[in-house]
């Protein structure tokens, strides 16, 4: 088997699902590093681009800043993969950010 994904983004509307999701991935990746004969990540879904969504809000004025935040959180995800992402480290818009992103263009 090469590898185990679950889901990242179906959390409670009070819970931040990017954030949460990589506090996960890196936990999991941290205490099992090296002794899983699989690699271990997620789906990307809306804890990849929550963010990225809410920043842009399909206007492009602010397709730099959304680039800039879908960048920052590839990089907590990369760094959760290895165990290595620090909570916290890695801007998120929060739990406003489900509703705005429920009500915008995603």
């Amino acid at each position: 088997m090469p590898g185990i994904f679950f889901l990242s983004g179906e959390t409670a509307l009070n819970e931040d699902n990017e954030e949460e999701a990589t506090i996960n991935l890196s936990t999991m990746n941290s205490l099992f590093a090296g002794k899983l004969p699989w690699h271990l990540s997620f789906s990307y879904g809306k804890a990849l681009q929550k963010t990225c969504i809410v920043t842009w809000l399909g206007k492009a004025e602010n397709d730099a800043a959304a680039q800039k935040a879908l960048k920052a959180r590839a990089n907590a995800n990369s760094d959760a993969v290895f165990g290595k992402y620090k909570k916290g480290s890695c801007a998120s818009v929060g739990t406003d950010g489900n509703v705005m992103q429920a009500a915008g263009p995603y």
